[in-house]
């Protein structure tokens, strides 16, 4: 029988060929206490502490009660001013060029000569490679020869007074010859693969020796735009024996989810600004502009979320784009100049919703009653009740971990003996860094 309250060996396999642990009395000794054992009473008191203070500061910011402790409160004097407020949809994409050609060999062939490579300007029209024309030139002769025959024939029964059925018969053949001649002709004339598009190659696949099938159609594909019209084919494929792409105009190809894809509209002006790749080395690291250019009606879903395609039009030309790179574009959906504003943390709320500021006057505080507006970025938009050049009052909070840290709730680095995570405030007018001293505005009563 067990004794009640004697320890029990938690029953499990064991390796008898290993040597067992054993104290100094050689009895079995027991395994070492678990990460949560050793430390289980400072993490429960972590824990007691950031429930705690989500349950308290909420209750403390809309109840306009003295400061708790633990927090210390910064109030600051801000202007009230006149600006911009924009109202944007972001997202991210790829740059383009905004005309590329996939070209590839009509007719088929040995290829003779490839006069390009990878990197050299082209112009429209010119000649990048070519095809043995022996066979496509016997065959421009003998369509010649066929339809020589044909008007020789329709000339000689209209002379002798011919049948009506036979000159219809006659008059057919001819037709039927001219079209075949045509043809031959084309054949001919697509020999030599010539771009559609100024611009650079590409890319090259072919050699001279090599037989092409031709697959393309006239002088080869040609396109606008990563998924363009034009031509036929696809654009920017990577079967093309020459692909060329324009250098003087760009598009960036993006997505907007369908959340947001109602608030834009063709001509919305855009912000891009390229990913650091895409302005090394030589490529360009500024801001550049452009503006909606289309907007798919067809969406794709993935992960429960509706995408829907955007082309973006790059304004200008300006220089360091590159093919492929990535860049984040800031749309434009609504945007108000000279508007009057204060920094949204300004704003305070009675109990029924009506929004005011601290006016400073003179060294006294004056409530106002303001109408608000837009907000963005921070900034809210006053549409009445008080006027640029004032001065209001923003009330910044600084959370005071137990053990002497500093700083925002959930910033990064603690101080020593502090709260894990003080460094670093909540919001957009924090200024504490890593390691305490972090603060986050509030919007508590007065």
């Amino acid at each position: 029988m067990t004794e009640t309250g004697a320890l029990q060996a938690e029953e499990s396999p064991v390796d008898l060929t290993a040597e067992l642990p054993l104290d100094d009395e050689n009895v079995l000794a027991e395994p070492p206490p678990s990460f949560w054992k050793r430390n289980r009473w400072p993490l429960v008191a972590v824990g007691v502490v950031v429930i705690a203070a989500a349950i308290a500061l909420p209750l403390w910011l809309t109840s306009g009660s003295s400061t708790p402790v633990g927090l210390s409160i910064t109030t600051v004097t801000v202007p009230v001013t006149t600006g911009t407020i924009q109202q944007t949809v972001t997202s991210s994409g790829t740059i383009e060029p905004a005309s590329q050609a996939s070209l590839n060999f009509a007719v088929s062939g040995t290829v003779t000569a490839v006069d390009v490579k990878a990197g050299q300007t082209v112009t429209a029209g010119q000649t990048l490679a070519t095809v043995d024309t022996t066979a496509l030139s016997e065959q421009v002769n003998a369509a010649q020869a066929q339809l020589t025959a044909a008007n020789d024939r329709l000339a000689s029964d209209e002379a002798n007074g011919a049948s009506t059925s036979q000159i219809d018969s006659d008059e057919s053949s001819v037709t039927s010859a001219e079209s075949s001649l045509s043809t031959a002709q084309t054949n001919l004339s697509d020999a030599s693969l010539t771009s559609t598009i100024a611009g650079t190659v590409a890319s090259v696949n072919l050699t001279v020796g090599q037989q092409v099938s031709g697959s393309g159609t006239g002088n080869g594909s040609g396109g606008t735009g990563a998924g363009g019209t034009g031509g036929t084919g696809s654009t920017g494929s990577s079967s093309a024996e020459i692909e060329v792409i324009g250098t003087d105009s760009y598009i960036v190809n993006t997505t907007v989810d369908d959340t947001q894809i109602g608030q834009i509209a063709d001509g919305d002006q855009v912000v891009i600004t390229p990913s650091s790749s895409a302005s090394s080395p030589g490529g360009s690291s500024t801001t550049v502009y452009g503006t909606v250019g289309s907007i798919s009606l067809i969406g794709s879903q993935s992960s429960n979320v509706t995408t829907f395609p955007v082309v973006i039009d790059v304004t200008g030309n300006p220089s360091g784009l590159y093919a492929g790179a990535s860049a984040d574009v800031s749309i434009i959906v609504k945007q108000l100049n000279n508007v009057t504003e204060v920094p949204t943390q300004a704003i305070l709320y009675d109990s029924s919703g009506q929004a005011y500021v601290t006016e400073v006057v003179n060294g006294a505080h004056v409530v106002k009653d303001v109408t608000v507006g837009a907000a963005e970025n921070g900034e809210t938009q006053i549409v009445s009740g008080i006027a640029p050049g004032a001065k209001v009052l923003e009330r910044q909070i600084k959370f005071n971990a137990p053990g002497g840290g500093s700083g925002g709730i959930f910033g990064g680095n603690g101080t020593r003996g502090g709260f894990p995570g003080g460094g670093g405030g909540f919001f957009r007018r924090g200024t504490g860094g890593g390691g305490g001293g972090g603060s986050f505005p509030v919007t508590g009563g007065s």
